[in-house]
């Protein structure tokens, strides 16, 4: 890499970096707002009678069952919420390491 291009790269990083955080942030928002669905969900069958079951296992399944895509909601929002962190992770480790090469450029310059 030239310097001229770790010089533009390190000028497009910062922008880069706040659109990912921004990402991660409603990733987060997207992730509470599931399990807030799921939550709601689960007291509507229990306070609905729909969750009947003899014992706390089969409750439990009940429950899973009658809440497939409230969890499947959840996981997806969750499994978004860690893929945006890692995009964000990297490209804050690109600008640590661009910034060293940019230091060490700075002395043979």
């Amino acid at each position: 890499m030239k310097k001229q291009e770790i010089a533009n790269r390190l000028l497009a990083l910062p922008a880069e970096i706040a659109a990912a955080e921004d990402e991660v942030l409603e990733a987060n928002s997207n992730v509470v707002t599931a399990k807030e669905m799921l939550q709601q969900k689960e007291d509507d069958l229990l306070l609905s009678n729909v969750i009947e079951g003899k014992n706390a296992e089969i409750r439990a399944a009940q429950m899973r069952a009658n809440t497939v895509d409230e969890r499947g909601n959840l996981s997806e929002a969750e499994l978004n919420l860690k893929n945006a962190a890692v995009r964000l992770g990297k490209l804050k480790d690109e600008l640590r390491a661009l910034q060293a090469a940019a230091g060490l450029l700075q002395g043979v310059a």
